[in-house]
């Protein structure tokens, strides 16, 4: 196999994990790319990190949909789906496809004449004085609301265990395809997550009085918007193909990492 890596060199021990799969893949006679460019000759690409790597890693893998192996190295990590502490064990599982592939939905976002792709989300956020910010939002061409306060998110189901989660937004199974908009710290109590079909397009305009809106894609990119600017997000012709345990389901996951407790009945 040619497996390609990215990992993120903050992580202290990102360098000896890195090298103990350099070892893996001499012994078992396949190529590693490290921090190379990606082609169509490559199999799977491996993240060693967090979230924030796979994410990189999803960019990084643009329309090739090589699959994404994220190798979890400290941190919450809901895309890392492999502790290092069973490094091992996941190459082995690598090495003998004992695996599943998930399609994960992409949103695509347009503004100006750039285009982006978000995993997890994209979001508007106050720029930095701090003041309150107005987003119109369109379905379909059809006015939806004025959402006041402090931003907006548009999530994929992935994202939805991410900022969306946090700002009070719905825990979506990721294989399922839908945008949530999550409104952050809004001004009026009527003003709640909804979910939009995949098939739609939403559109946020921004508002009149606004000071500048910062617009961020997965963490990634970040854009200063200005008064009366529309940014459009639909469903990505393509996918993120995301490699995960072949016997580990999103709610074991899910319990797991955000730590439930509570008994099964007997």
């Amino acid at each position: 196999m040619k497996i390609a890596v990215v990992y993120n060199k903050k992580k202290p021990n990102a360098t000896e994990i890195l090298k103990r799969i350099d070892g893996w893949a001499k012994e078992k006679g396949h190529k590693l790319l490290i921090s190379a460019p990606l082609d169509e000759s490559v199999d799977f690409l491996l993240a060693l990190g967090g979230d924030g790597t796979m994410l990189r890693a999803v960019r990084e893998a643009g329309k090739l949909q090589v699959p994404i192996m994220g190798i979890n190295l400290g941190g919450l990590g809901f895309l890392t789906a492999f502790p290092s502490s069973e490094l091992e064990t996941a190459l082995k599982d690598l090495s003998q496809k004992r695996i599943r592939i998930e399609e994960r939905m992409l949103i695509r976002v347009r503004w100006r004449k750039e285009e982006f792709f978000a995993l997890n989300d994209a979001t508007f956020n106050m720029s930095s004085d701090a003041r309150v910010i107005e987003l119109s939002t369109y379905v379909n061409g059809e006015f939806l609301t004025r959402f006041t306060g402090d931003g907006l998110i548009v999530s994929t189901p992935t994202g939805s265990t991410a900022y969306s989660l946090a700002a009070g937004g719905p825990i979506l199974d990721p294989r399922l395809e839908a945008m949530i908009l999550t409104p952050i710290c809004p001004h009026a109590l009527s003003a709640r997550p909804m979910l939009v079909p995949p098939t739609y397009t939403v559109t946020v305009e921004v508002g009149s009085k606004n000071p500048p809106v910062i617009l961020t894609i997965d963490g990634q990119e970040r854009r200063q918007l200005e008064t009366g600017e529309k940014v459009a997000f639909c469903r990505a012709e393509r996918h993120a193909r995301i490699v995960m345990p072949q016997d580990v389901s999103f709610f074991q996951i899910l319990r797991r990492k955000m730590r439930w407790g509570g008994m099964r009945d007997a």
